[in-house]
């Protein structure tokens, strides 16, 4: 083949690839999780050395992975460490050793509906584990919400004593569940399952298949009087939980170039979400509908470039009710663009 042929017959293949929605995002969370790897592999010849000399072995703290893979059967980890260690490329019966600032998800509640924001959190030590109970202490307490839109329906006080994970079921320990019964019992409950899921699902667990609830190391009666919890709480849909529109990229409080991804996250009809940027004066400098990669049920997604002058900025996403035109689900977050 000449070599006009090979470069018309490249391009030819290059032009049928088709790119999913998300690609760019993925392909900057492999490039993180790339170079967090890199930054640990001097840890990681130290922590072999050690394990040679004294038969000890320490394994690095993991960055995040995203995917949503099953949880291996019998899987078993627990957030109090161990007296010895035997690593697996999976999940191990003993918990690694470190701590970590990690990108926690964690869930709260708008109105009637979840919302998940990410935040930076201290595990320790770095295990599934470690994780879920980081997430939920954050859901836990009051006002940790970057969003001032969102909110946790638990009660202030109770903490997360321990958490276990065999089976594929997690076992959430509460320190108590408090005085005051939410106004929002059944939803308090989802607020804290998904987030121990997603806290397990960004680990190389990857998928829970349920969670238990104890308070004080023995298992609750009715939660708040109100709320069964005896057995095994799965995720309700996510249809009925989850909000309908999240604008996850760029955050509350964000401050991002001129030219910044906007990340979002919706189940809409259609598969459309209308898009719109204000400045601080309230004026409207970006206006558009952005097409999601799945309609309802499904929650699809999206992201895209926005380009802005500097200045401080709210960006809302919302969708237009297609039986009167009004604005339903809005979420907004309030930026600085430098």
């Amino acid at each position: 083949m000449s070599e006009d042929r090979l470069r018309q017959a490249l391009a030819a293949r290059a032009e049928a690839v088709e790119l999913a929605p998300d690609a760019l995002p993925r392909i900057r969370s492999r490039i993180q999780n790339r170079r967090a790897w890199r930054r640990w592999l001097p840890a990681i010849g130290v922590a072999v050395t050690a394990a040679t000399a004294a038969a000890v072995i320490v394994v690095a703290a993991r960055p995040p992975d995203r995917s949503t893979a099953p949880l291996p059967a019998g899987t078993a980890e627990s957030s109090s460490p161990a007296p010895s260690a035997t690593p697996s490329a999976v999940a191990s019966a003993t918990p690694q050793s470190g701590t970590l600032m990690a990108s926690v998800p964690v869930y709260y509640v708008g109105g009637a509906k979840l919302y998940r924001e990410f935040h930076n959190l201290k595990v320790t030590p770095d295990t599934v584990p470690g994780r879920v109970i980081a997430a939920v202490n954050e859901m836990l307490r009051s006002g940790s919400a970057d969003d001032a839109d969102y909110t946790t329906l638990w009660p202030a006080g109770i903490t997360v004593r321990d958490v276990t994970i065999a089976g594929g079921v997690a076992t959430v320990d509460l320190s108590g569940t408090g005085a005051r019964s939410p106004a929002q019992p059944v939803l308090a409950v989802q607020q804290l399952v998904w987030t121990v899921a997603a806290a397990a699902a960004d680990t190389p667990v990857r998928r829970l298949d349920g969670v238990r609830l104890l308070v004080a190391g023995a298992p609750p009666g009715p939660l708040w009087g109100a709320v069964d919890v005896s057995g095994t709480l799965r995720q309700a849909p996510a249809v009925d939980v989850l909000a309908p529109v999240w604008l996850i990229e760029p955050h509350e409080g964000a401050n991002v170039g001129k030219t910044f991804t906007v990340h979002l996250a919706g189940i809409v009809f259609e598969a459309t979400v209308r898009l719109r940027v204000r400045s601080s004066g309230g004026q409207i400098v970006k206006d558009q509908t952005v097409t999601l990669n799945r309609g309802a049920p499904a929650q699809g997604e999206a992201t895209l470039q926005l380009t802005v002058p500097p200045g401080r900025y709210t960006v809302e996403a919302f969708y237009v009710s297609a039986r009167d035109g009004s604005e339903q689900a809005m979420d907004d977050h309030g930026i600085t663009v430098r």
